[in-house]
């Protein structure tokens, strides 16, 4: 016990810049503030285990140490290269391969998804985040225009930006969608995990994020194109853009229950079964 204590002082004083330097960012990015629930979900869910840990038999494996030193090499590439995203991620390897290496592989399986859920707290890389960004503003742009044409209201859009008769619409980063799409898919791979006993049903609700995210962003779009159009451009600015964030957002949850149900009805349930069976 004293040596793994030892151990995660001399962890904790390694990633002290770093954990300090992840919670400024989260602080920073509306995109990422969500980062602070996800340790503390992280720690509970590893905590209702507490049971089943209790009762498997420790049993070391010297694979651990492979990992330890692989992440440490991660870590120590993502330093001399400035490279936040890949040390960030080390820390994670160092715990997976902490617990591996002191108690075996059947305690890391029984954590291993609180383990994997803390990636959902590490910022993407800058490059792939605006270039992500960049790709969902133009697709939302275009379907905000085409929702738009659809209920006849003339638009002309020019890459990202919507032109309206009396308000010109711009889908920047914070209208792009990708704020809305990281939160959800957190949210979705955690109702996945947490209400759904097949990995497929889990993948499923995970997965259903990406689609939601785009297409209700869309739908936003074009509901404020709409609503700059009857009302003003006073609609499209503001509290009433903040609230429309909002509302999407929980729109999509609710989205993601009913595709839940959906993929519990019997037949689709024995459709599983018998591709499964085959």
């Amino acid at each position: 016990m004293v040596g793994i204590g030892a151990w995660m002082l001399a962890g904790a004083a390694l990633y002290a810049p770093v954990l300090a330097k992840l919670v400024r960012d989260w602080g920073g990015n509306e995109s990422y503030s969500h980062g602070f629930l996800v340790p503390p979900i992280a720690l509970f869910l590893a905590w209702q285990q507490r049971d089943r840990l209790r009762h498997v038999p420790a049993c070391p494996s010297t694979a651990g140490l492979l990992i330890l030193a692989f992440s440490l090499g991660l870590y120590v590439i993502g330093s001399l290269g400035a490279e936040l995203f890949i040390t960030r991620l080390s820390m994670i390897g160092v715990l997976a391969g902490t617990i591996v290496f002191v108690w075996g592989w059947k305690h890391f399986r029984l954590v291993s998804f609180p383990l994997a859920f803390l990636v959902f707290m590490i910022p993407l890389p800058a490059i792939l985040f605006d270039h992500a960004a960049v790709a969902l503003q133009l697709v939302a742009s275009r379907l905000g225009e085409s929702l738009l044409q659809a209920a006849e209201v003339p638009v002309l859009r020019d890459g990202n930006i919507l032109s309206l008769a009396n308000v010109t619409l711009e889908v920047n980063d914070a209208c792009s969608g990708i704020r809305s799409l990281v939160a959800l898919l957190t949210v979705t791979t955690l109702v996945g995990y947490l209400s759904e006993p097949a990995a497929w049903r889990r993948a499923f609700v995970a997965a259903a994020a990406v689609p939601l995210a785009i297409g209700l962003n869309g739908v936003r779009i074009a509901v404020t194109g709409l609503g700059a159009t009857w009302f003003g451009p006073w609609a499209a600015s503001g509290l009433v853009h903040e609230a429309a964030g909002w509302v999407v957002f929980v729109v999509a949850l609710g989205c993601v229950w009913a595709l839940q149900q959906a993929i519990r009805s019997p037949h689709i349930s024995q459709g599983r079964g018998l591709l499964e069976a085959a």
